[in-house]
C-alpha cells in the first residue's frame, strides 16, 4: 500500500502538546499490514506509535482486565460489532478533533463521539451475472423469495459482518419481520453456510447458488483483476432505507493520558491521502467526503447506504445473534 508524500508535508504543520512522544494503539490489523500508515505519522510529529495486535475478542477482553491502567491510546477494529461491543464496555472516551467531524459524515461517527468509522463496505448480494437477471434483487427480503429455493449461499452467521447485519434487519424492519426473513434463508440456501465471503463468492461464480450475500470489499479485487469474472454485486434497498454498511473503526481508550497526539492521530486517519490510498488498498469506501473511491468502486455505480447511526446499529447486535439462532441460521 502506498502513502502519499503529500502526508508528510500535511502532518508538518501540526503542532501536537503530546505527554510522550509513543502512541499504544490496540488492533486487529498486525503492526506490519498498518506500517505504511504509521511511518509518515511519526515522520512528520516524532510520535511513535506501538501495535498490539490480537483479536478482537481478546483485544476487548485484555481492555476489560487493564481497565484505566491499560497502556491502549487508541482502540482500532474491522467493524461496528467489536467497536460498539467497546463503547457499551465503556472503554471509549470522546474524540475532540474538529478535522474528525468535518471531514466524516453523521452517521458514521458514534453519535457519543466515542468512534467512528475510517473506511466501509457494504454488504449486499452477489449474483451470477449469467443466471440472474439483477431487476429481481431489489431487497433484502427478495433473497427469501420461493423462487430462489435451492439457489442462496450465505456465510456462516457466527461472524461479525452477519450479525452486523441482523441488527441493521432488527433496526429497520423489527424483530418479527427479521425473523421471517432470517427463516426464508434458511429455506433458500444451496448448501449449509460456508466458512467465509470469499467461499460464497466462488460457490456464485462456479454456479453451486445463483445468489450470495458478501461484503463489496471481497469481489472488488477479484473483477478488477478479471473483468470475465461471472459475479456481479447489486445494492439493496435503493428506494427504502439504503444498502447495510459496516467498516474499520476507530476510538480514543478511556484509558489514554496522550488524548492530544491521539486526537492528532485520527486526523491523520482522515486525511485525504490516508483515506484515498489506504480505502483503496483494502478496495472500501472512505469515510472521509473529501477523498476518492477507488476506479473499481466507482465501476459497482454509486448507490444509496443507510444513515442511520452506526452506534444505533451496534446496539442491536446481541438481539440480532439471538434471532439468527432462532431462525436455525447456523
Amino acid at each position: 500500500m502506498r502513502i502519499l508524500s503529500a502526508i508528510v508535508t500535511l502532518l508538518a504543520a501540526v503542532s501536537v502538546q503530546a505527554k510522550t512522544d509513543k502512541l499504544v494503539l490496540y488492533s486487529s490489523y498486525d503492526g506490519e499490514r498498518l506500517a505504511p500508515i504509521l511511518q509518515p505519522f511519526t515522520q512528520a510529529t516524532g510520535i511513535e506509535v506501538e501495535v498490539v495486535f490480537a483479536s478482537s475478542t481478546d483485544l476487548l477482553k485484555q481492555l476489560e482486565t487493564e481497565g484505566l491502567n491499560s497502556r491502549a491510546d487508541l482502540y482500532l477494529d474491522k467493524d461496528i460489532v467489536y467497536m460498539g461491543e467497546a463503547n457499551r464496555k465503556g472503554f471509549l472516551q470522546s474524540f475532540t478533533s474538529n478535522g474528525v467531524a468535518d471531514k466524516v459524515p453523521s452517521h458514521l461517527i458514534s453519535n457519543d463521539k466515542n468512534w467512528f468509522l475510517l473506511f466501509y463496505r457494504a454488504r449486499t448480494v452477489m449474483y451470477n451475472t449469467q443466471k440472474v437477471n439483477p431487476e429481481d434483487l431489489k431487497t433484502y427480503a427478495d433473497l427469501g423469495d420461493p423462487k430462489w429455493k435451492g439457489q442462496l449461499c450465505v456465510r456462516t452467521s457466527k461472524n461479525s459482518y452477519n450479525e452486523a447485519m441482523a441488527a441493521y434487519f432488527i433496526k429497520h424492519f423489527g424483530e418479527i419481520q427479521t425473523s421471517a426473513l432470517l427463516e426464508s434463508w434458511v429455506k433458500n440456501l444451496a448448501v449449509e453456510p460456508l466458512k467465509g465471503d470469499r467461499d460464497v463468492i466462488a460457490a456464485i461464480a462456479n454456479g453451486t447458488c445463483a445468489i450470495g450475500v458478501a461484503n463489496t470489499y471481497y469481489l472488488a479485487p477479484i473483477v478488477r483483476d478479471d473483468a470475465t469474472f461471472p459475479v456481479g454485486v447489486r445494492f439493496l434497498e435503493q428506494d427504502k432505507v439504503g444498502a447495510h454498511i459496516n467498516g474499520v473503526g476507530i476510538g480514543i481508550t478511556k484509558s489514554s493520558k496522550n488524548t492530544a497526539a491521539a486526537n492528532a492521530f485520527l486526523e491523520f486517519m482522515v486525511s485525504k491521502p490516508v483515506q484515498e490510498a489506504v480505502a483503496g488498498g483494502f478496495s472500501q469506501y472512505p469515510a472521509s467526503k473529501e477523498a476518492d473511491m477507488a476506479p473499481i468502486l466507482k465501476e459497482f455505480g454509486g448507490f444509496a447506504e443507510d444513515t442511520t447511526n452506526v452506534n444505533s446499529v451496534s446496539e442491536l447486535v446481541p438481539a440480532g445473534i439471538e434471532l439468527m439462532k432462532k431462525a436455525g441460521y447456523k
